[in-house]
């Protein structure tokens, strides 16, 4: 697992989304195994890596359930629902995000960090091997945040690449195996 850690303002998101091929780098390109990374279709695009933003637009008023299910996206068929490897997929990533309990309930009726973990559910549910997160626990109190960092790094072990954009030093360090940095620090007069 990477983290990412700099002042606001030092590019970190903007690196997020060139990497999850969301806009052009200014310079050089992004390429995901052999493949350059902006001629990957959305939906290869969206088999080989899952992005979380730091903001999550959360207009639509579905179930917990219905909602991790968007992550599966890219494997549904046109003209199938959801076969039962997706609803596995879905059960294990709302399990994995201790929202079991909360599967059926709608999203409006979820505190802030409730859907922040409904959003990791979702990314989760992609299965996709490359994970980019921009401030993941920016939402979550200090115990969810720590079992999500846990999570990744147990995910990181278990062969993924995860790359989370951090402001917290302390977070970064312990759950990191790497973290970079090229970014100074604003200084205070």
């Amino acid at each position: 697992m990477t983290a990412i850690v700099g002042p606001n303002g030092a590019g970190k998101s903007t690196l997020l989304r060139d990497l999850a091929g969301l806009r052009a780098p200014q310079r050089g390109a992004v390429r995901l195994g052999d493949a350059l990374i902006a001629e990957l279709d959305a939906a290869a695009r969206a088999r080989a890596l899952a992005y979380l933003p730091q903001a999550t637009p959360l207009a639509y008023d579905l179930t917990v359930a219905d909602v991790v299910m968007l992550g599966r996206t890219p494997f549904l068929s046109r003209f199938a629902g959801p076969s039962a490897e997706d609803h596995r997929a879905v059960d294990r990533a709302i399990e994995r995000v201790g929202l079991a309990v909360a599967a059926s309930r709608p999203l409006s009726s979820l505190s802030g960090g409730e859907r922040q973990r409904v959003m990791l559910a979702r990314m989760l549910a992609t299965e996709a091997p490359v994970l980019l997160l921009d401030e993941p626990t920016a939402a979550l109190d200090v115990g969810h945040a720590l079992a999500f960092m846990d999570l990744c790094r147990e995910l990181a072990a278990g062969g993924r690449t995860v790359i989370a954009a951090l402001h917290d030093l302390d977070l970064a360090r312990r759950s990191a195996d790497a973290a970079r940095t090229g970014i100074r620090a604003p200084r205070c007069a």
